[in-house]
Parts: C-alpha cells; sequence; structure tokens
C-alpha cells in the first residue's frame, strides 16, 4: 500500500500472501467480529480511513463465503 488514505488489495507478482483453511464456524465467528469491529470503529482521525474500508471490504468478502456455504449446502 503506498498511500495510507488508499486501500490497494491487488496482489502483485512479486508480493507476499497466505492463504488460510477455515470451517464455516470459524468463518462465522469471524464475519460477526468484523462486523462489531466496524460498528464501534472510532472513527477517523482516531483510526485511519484505510482502516474503515478494509473492514468494509472483509465483512463483505466474509458474508460472501457464508452465503456460498448456505447455497452450496442447502
Amino acid at each position: 500500500m503506498s498511500n495510507e488514505d488508499e486501500l490497494d488489495l491487488e496482489i502483485y507478482e512479486g508480493d507476499w500472501f497466505c492463504t488460510m483453511n477455515m470451517g464455516i464456524e470459524e468463518v462465522r465467528v469471524l464475519y460477526n467480529h468484523v462486523c462489531y469491529a466496524y460498528e464501534m470503529w472510532p472513527g477517523y482521525p482516531r483510526r485511519p480511513r484505510v482502516e474503515q474500508e478494509y473492514l468494509v471490504t472483509l465483512k463483505s468478502r466474509l458474508f460472501a463465503m457464508l452465503m456460498q456455504y448456505q447455497l452450496d449446502n442447502s
């Protein structure tokens, strides 16, 4: 990330990244925690704006995982 005010979630060649395997219950717990963190986010300037943007992105991705699980297992 080059600018503190700009969220860059793309992975570029040579960038370090990791993957993680989680069960559906772990995804639910993490989703709930991210929702709580977003609701309690103290706002700018106490915390950087990019942090709130990342919470929104993470919340959306986790929600998509939960919905995909529902679709695949219903």
